[in-house]
């Protein structure tokens, strides 16, 4: 995918230099629109520097909270989330799902502040990290959910057979 916010030639990357000013150097954004373009940039971030490896559910959560998310129907909310929690990306950054996803989700992210300009001037008193969600373990062998380690039940049946 060569149209992307990571190489600097988003649909709206224009609009993108200028509302990232709005997120501060560390810690929440003084305003609304900080606080939303600091949780679409953490997904942005997470995504191509580390397969979504950290736990970046409080980002979209707070994007949903904000009315961000599927007005289209499109689902890139729960694309996304999935990733969230410690599920980590395989793909190939070619146009997949996930990075279709994290894409349209920084367009629906800046359409709303250029829409609803207020909120680049409306305090924001809370911190995305508020809406974070626990972080989930993955079995390493198949991908499945897993609540105690690496590996699945049945994967570590299988591991333990050979």
């Amino acid at each position: 995918m060569e149209n992307t916010y990571w190489n600097k030639q988003g649909k709206y990357q224009e609009d993108f230099d200028r509302l990232i000013k709005l997120m501060p150097d560390y810690g929440p954004a003084p305003t609304v629109g900080g606080e939303m373009m600091r949780a679409a940039n953490r997904l942005v971030y997470d995504f191509y520097n580390n397969g979504m490896g950290n736990n970046t559910s409080g980002a979209i959560n707070y994007l949903d909270r904000q009315g961000v998310m599927d007005r289209d129907n499109t689902n890139v909310f729960g694309v996304i989330y999935e990733y969230t929690r410690g599920r980590v990306y395989s793909g190939g950054y070619n146009g997949d799902s996930l990075q279709t996803a994290i894409e349209k989700m920084m367009d629906m992210t800046i359409e709303q502040l250029l829409n609803q300009p207020e909120l680049c001037t409306q305090e924001h008193v809370d911190d995305l990290f508020e809406y974070q969600d626990p972080e989930q373990n993955y079995c390493d062998e198949c991908g499945e959910e897993t609540n105690h380690g690496y590996l699945c039940e049945s994967c570590e049946e299988s591991y333990e057979e050979h």
